[in-house]
């Protein structure tokens, strides 16, 4: 029989994971662990603009922003892929989106976490090890748009 904590790790799993539903049978019973359907964002009613004089188009400038790449699930974060390895980034490595900037650990699961921005790493917020949040921010990336 399953605990309540591990209930409640398999729900926070679920709700990182792009799976609808998880169905666990054992001997003596089952869990079954499914998704809800989001609730409908409500629209604005469209507000009448007044008539105004055309506005000349922006300059393309290239703007920085920070982002961060923040933690899909609970788990334990690790840098790289084993002890011994260098970490799969540092500050100033160059990611890409599906560039691979750590793992996290949960349940003897391991799932490695991809950048999903195109940046300079400026910050790592969490050291090797630590127990990470669904959520929580792992690395700030510096990203530039035009």
């Amino acid at each position: 029989m399953l605990s309540l904590n591990e209930i409640k790790e398999l729900m926070k799993l679920l709700e990182a994971s792009p799976l609808s539903k998880i169905e666990i049978a054992y001997d003596d019973g089952h869990v079954l662990l499914e998704k809800g359907m989001p609730a409908p964002a409500s629209v604005p009613a469209p507000v009448p603009a007044a008539a105004a004089a055309p506005e000349a188009a922006p300059a393309a400038e290239e703007t920085e922003t920070i982002t961060d790449i923040t933690a899909p699930m609970v788990g334990t974060f690790y840098c790289a892929p084993d002890p011994k390895a260098p970490p799969f980034v540092k500050v100033g490595s160059v990611v890409a989106p599906n560039t691979v900037v750590c793992v996290l650990e949960a349940m003897k699961i391991f799932s490695e976490v991809e950048a999903e921005v195109e940046g300079e790493i400026t910050e790592v917020l969490v050291k090797d090890g630590d127990f990470v949040e669904f959520g929580q921010p792992l690395f700030r990336v510096r990203t530039t748009r035009a």
